[in-house]
């Protein structure tokens, strides 16, 4: 990763989200004390214990900076701000919770953020690469992606939680249908991470499993433009339907691409002279393909 640039004032923001996560033991660590202080001592020793076990695993992958770790911090910075939330809901000391919820909540807008998500994606390239994200599909941000979000995190730690308050019923039957289904969100969302446009010095590579069967190389001799889709373009659009501005990636020869096997209808490919795509960040997409003289 140390040889991506464009990165360096991106990573900047990936630290504040580390610093943030490793300083919250003492930040919103006494709001959670105290949140748990009411609770049963079995509730309160798993919930702690839980919480500590938590923090250590996300501050690692943290460090680590992966597309795997970027969803594990991503569900713990959302999930922080529902913690503080339901930990202080009953505190005297109100300012004190709405400031600790608004800080985490800051911090975790910056680790859903584009420049955040592409240091992470950016931990497995080599060489002289640069992976940006593709932006989900819109339809995925209105409900699906929230609901994920939130089995990922409640389905892992119900269970054990009603368990330790002795709902036994309850608990295991929350635990043996929790935890598969949050294990099935997380795959989901991780999936949505390892879709991105990957600049090398052959081309462009497009590593979509939504739109392509398998990654398209793109070569810099068959590129003839790259830059914001007009209006009306009658290109093929691959962006799976993601809001926002979307770039046209045009060609002196039409390109074979294969839909996903789950979408086909034949054994033919698409031949397309054109195609739509929408990058996390098209400004700096455009301005890697510039630099890089991609046409």
């Amino acid at each position: 990763m140390g040889k991506v640039k464009g990165l360096r004032g991106d990573r900047l923001w990936v630290w504040a989200v580390r610093a943030w996560w490793a300083a919250l033991p003492f930040t919103a660590g006494p709001v959670l004390a105290d949140g748990l202080h009411e609770t049963s001592a079995a509730w309160r020793t798993t919930a702690s214990g839980g919480l500590w076990a938590i923090w250590g695993l996300v501050l690692a992958g943290a460090l680590l900076a992966l597309p795997a770790t970027l969803v594990l911090v991503r569900l713990a910075m959302t999930a922080a701000v529902a913690a503080v939330l339901w930990a202080g809901w009953g505190a005297a000391d109100w300012g004190e919770v709405a400031l600790m919820a608004a800080v985490s909540g800051a911090l975790a807008a910056v680790a859903l953020s584009a420049p955040v998500g592409q240091v992470f994606v950016n931990g497995i390239s080599y060489g002289d690469e640069i992976r940006l994200l593709l932006r989900p599909p819109a339809v995925l941000l209105a409900g699906p992606l929230p609901a994920a979000a939130v089995i990922s995190v409640g389905g892992a730690i119900s269970g054990p939680l009603l368990l330790a308050a002795e709902h036994w019923i309850a608990g295991g039957v929350i635990t043996a249908v929790g935890a598969p289904l949050a294990v099935l969100a997380v795959r989901s969302l991780y999936s949505l991470t390892r879709r991105w446009i990957v600049f090398v010095p052959a081309g462009l590579v497009l590593h979509d499993h939504l739109a392509v069967q398998d990654p398209v190389l793109l070569r810099r001799r068959s590129v003839d433009g790259f830059g914001p889709a007009k209006q009306g373009s009658d290109a093929l659009d691959l962006s799976q339907g993601a809001a926002g501005l979307l770039l046209q990636l045009s060609l002196h020869q039409p390109a074979e691409l294969s839909a996903p096997a789950k979408r086909k209808h034949n054994d033919r490919e698409t031949l397309a002279r054109a195609i739509l795509i929408a990058p996390s960040r098209p400004g700096q997409a455009i301005a890697i393909a510039r630099r890089r003289q991609l046409w």
